[in-house]
């Protein structure tokens, strides 16, 4: 930006504050989705303050829309892993209505007083991938299918 961006706008906590930098990463996480690609959010340079990390990780993740994170230093994989991952109790909800979803041949279901369609299943069939990519326990209900996913991919 031709020194437009000032350098605390280039910080783990500027780089969320600042319009211009804001503005980019918004518009890079829309474009990955809308074109099929995984936005991954870039390095937190202050490597050795986990705490500025895992909140860059967890604004990165729940407030701008990017999936995955690059890190500079294998202290901070755990961190980013941890702020990319459903809570344990979205995990559970996302089980219950794809179980629920399976049984009803995915058919629309009545869950709790709210009506869950294909487009609902997508999303918590997301949050379910999401739990299994970064470790997370999966019930009993949906391990199965990840199970299997993983060994239809061996050799």
């Amino acid at each position: 930006m031709a020194g437009a961006v000032p350098a605390e706008a280039m910080t783990s906590a500027g780089q969320f504050s600042h319009p211009l930098v804001l503005r980019a990463k918004l518009e890079i996480a829309a474009a990955c989705h809308a074109h099929g690609k995984v936005p991954a959010h870039c390095v937190v340079t202050e490597f050795s303050d986990m705490a500025a990390m895992k909140a860059a990780a967890t604004r990165a993740a729940h407030e701008l829309g990017y999936t995955r994170m690059w890190s500079i230093h294998p202290a901070q994989i755990r961190p980013i892993l941890e702020a990319f991952a459903p809570t344990q109790d979205d995990v559970e909800h996302a089980a219950k209505i794809i179980a629920a979803a399976a049984g009803a041949e995915w058919a629309p279901i009545n869950m709790d007083g709210v009506l869950h369609d294909r487009a609902s299943y997508r999303y918590y069939w997301q949050v379910l991938e999401r739990a299994h990519r970064t470790g997370l326990f999966l019930p009993e209900a949906v391990r199965a299918w990840f199970t299997l996913a993983a060994s239809a991919d061996a050799p």
